[in-house]
């Protein structure tokens, strides 16, 4: 991080609250888990702000809520990233940004995960739903969140259930994906829902039952190993009575490890290969296998490949194999126009040939005529080489919010493709085993 960079500095009150917690604290754990370089947080012996109101520590009138300041030091980047949420949790204070040089930066890099606890990173304003709502509920709630999936609580707060987009595409007769409802347009998805509105049944009937979980407790190393094991993106953490007290989700993880707690290269062997014991490299993880067409491809072949592969993506090269872009199942409805998003959908969703589409489908599609790759792509595409770190990519993954990348070769030719599942199974399956068998505090 030397160079040019930004000082945020946060002026508020020490008994300033964010969601029934200190502001503080919550602000520190939040720039925390948003993988920022580093805050400070100091109290003052004395101050006054918009109030007029000076409040001292002296002797005489000791003051319950003396002046708190949070130095906050960050590349450009990231702070454009996360000051925005930042400003919500100071509903009254003051926030400078200043421009400055950084000369030194640095912390101590380890393998592995982040000797932490759960509770330390967890997401704890988890929005939930009751057993007795409408499935519609569920899609409302989730269509303006960046997750997708709600836990599930009876009255008295305590878990029942995890209902999930999955669970809706595989028992609540939803018709396509969270992600694509969010990127259709908003008369389309107003319309999907009405339609899931006819569904009668509840949540209840649809949600996953006895979903696993762990306690606040458990240590960050055993809850990644527990999601790699069970291959699942998120775990509820509840306390002894089953109450829910937070979420930990994988890009919870991966914040952490953007961090600086991992190591910047997989240190290679002649052989181009990590050494037993070491970092592995990406090289080692990715698919191989790669769909791709070239800038001029006609929408019908995106359609064709997006459809096909298991991650709904492919990836545009020109005639030597660089990447110049990727097309997700979002990017072609974003990209389309909305008279033919139902079109678009209906494809994604059968899987079928587009000569086998209903009469309409093909009708919408015929509006679309001529769009070429080169039209539907996202570019530039951020592409990792093959002899980076698991560590490196992770970090990245988490900071770019990226799921997915193109892996390229030396002279940045496309020779694969890795996912955030493969690379944190890579960092698990190196992870030592826990000890104690219940040191992940499963319920």
């Amino acid at each position: 991080m030397n160079g040019q960079g930004k000082r945020v500095t946060i002026f508020i009150g020490e008994t300033d609250q964010w969601h029934h917690r200190p502001a503080f604290m919550a602000i520190l754990e939040f720039l925390r888990r948003e993988g920022c370089a580093g805050a400070t947080v100091e109290r003052g012996i004395a101050g006054f702000g918009a109030n007029s109101r000076i409040k001292t520590a002296s002797l005489l009138e000791l003051s319950m809520d003396l002046p708190v300041v949070i130095t906050w030091v960050d590349r450009p980047d990231r702070l454009e990233r996360v000051l925005p949420q930042l400003a919500e949790m100071v509903p009254a204070g003051l926030i400078t940004v200043e421009d400055i040089h950084i000369y030194q930066y640095s912390s101590t890099l380890r393998e592995g995960l982040p000797d932490v606890k759960v509770e330390q990173i967890m997401t704890r304003d988890v929005a939930s739903v009751r057993p007795e709502a409408t499935l519609a509920e569920v899609v409302e709630k989730l269509l303006d969140k960046p997750y997708t999936a709600l836990p599930v609580v009876d009255s008295a707060g305590r878990l029942v259930g995890l209902i999930s987009d999955t669970d809706l595409l595989e028992r609540g007769d939803m018709e396509v994906s969270i992600s694509l409802k969010r990127a259709t347009d908003p008369q389309l998805a107003r319309a999907l829902i009405t339609r899931l509105q006819q569904n009668s049944r509840t949540v209840s009937q649809v949600m996953t039952t006895d979903p696993v979980t762990l306690g606040p407790q458990a240590s960050l190393s055993a809850a990644a190993r527990l999601m790699g094991k069970r291959k699942l993106k998120r775990l509820p953490v509840v306390d002894g009575d089953k109450q829910l007290v937070g979420m930990l989700s994988r890009i919870d993880i991966l914040k952490a490890l953007a961090a600086s707690y991992l190591p910047q290269s997989a240190s290679p062997t002649p052989t181009g290969h990590p050494e037993s014991g070491s970092v592995q490299a990406v090289a080692d993880v990715m698919e191989r296998s790669v769909p791709t067409v070239a800038p001029e491809a006609l929408l019908s072949e995106v359609l064709t490949l997006v459809t096909s592969d298991k991650s709904q993506r492919v990836l545009v090269i020109d005639p030597d194999r660089h990447v110049i872009g990727i097309i997700s199942d979002t990017d072609l409805v974003a990209r389309m126009s909305p008279e033919t998003h139902p079109g678009i959908l209906e494809q994604l969703v059968s899987k079928l040939p587009l000569g086998n589409r209903s009469t309409d489908a093909r009708s919408h599609l015929q509006k679309a005529r001529g769009k070429t790759a080169a039209d539907l792509m996202t570019e530039p595409v951020i592409t990792l080489r093959e002899d980076e770190s698991i560590g490196t990519a992770l970090a990245m993954s988490a900071e770019k919010h990226i799921k997915r990348f193109p892996v390229v070769d030396a002279e940045g030719k496309l020779v694969g493709i890795v996912g955030r599942v493969e690379l944190l199974s890579a960092l698990v399956n190196d992870l030592p085993v826990a000890k104690q068998s219940d040191e992940t505090g499963e319920a």
